[in-house]
């Protein structure tokens, strides 16, 4: 099980690394201006695309092919209004969230990897023990039925 469960962990390492590589080619990056100074993120859905380790937050305007566009990006915590940072956008001009580094990739590989491993094993350990607790069952009734024959007194002749 364990080279299967490492061939499922190469080809979602391969699939994550490709899926990575297609971010990065469609975010650009884009210069924008700090409207105000930055704040502690709220935990909010308007919040949600920033690094993990991103905990400050400012409003900025930025430009795109279609017009400005103004939102709450992650910025470091001691940028202040009129500042100028890079922020990463989609085509439109949509704030993208972080892309996946090489690092959460392989915890992830190695996460599916274990986990497949895992489920197989148990699913074979589950199977064993329910096809021994059967045969288990079996061999102990056939004892009974044996042992109830034996004890049946014998007939005596005509």
């Amino acid at each position: 099980m364990i080279p299967v469960a490492a061939a499922f962990g190469t080809a979602t390492h391969t699939r994550l690394e490709q899926q990575a590589q297609a971010l990065r080619g469609a975010v650009y990056h884009v210069p924008a201006v700090l409207l105000e100074d930055t704040y502690l993120a709220p935990d909010s859905p308007e919040y949600a695309l920033r690094p993990a380790d991103a905990q400050n937050t400012a409003r900025a305007r930025w430009a795109t092919p279609h017009g400005e566009r103004t939102g709450a990006v992650p910025a470091v915590a001691a940028a202040k209004a009129g500042q100028t940072i890079t922020i990463d956008v989609d085509a439109d001009g949509n704030l993208t969230g972080p892309i996946p580094d090489s690092r959460e990739s392989i915890a992830l590989t190695v996460t599916a990897a274990c986990g497949l491993w895992a489920l197989a094993a148990g699913a074979v350990l589950l199977s064993t023990a329910l096809a021994r607790r059967l045969f288990t069952r079996n061999r102990l009734r056939r004892w009974e039925q044996e042992w109830t024959q034996f004890d049946i007194p014998p007939r005596e002749p005509r």
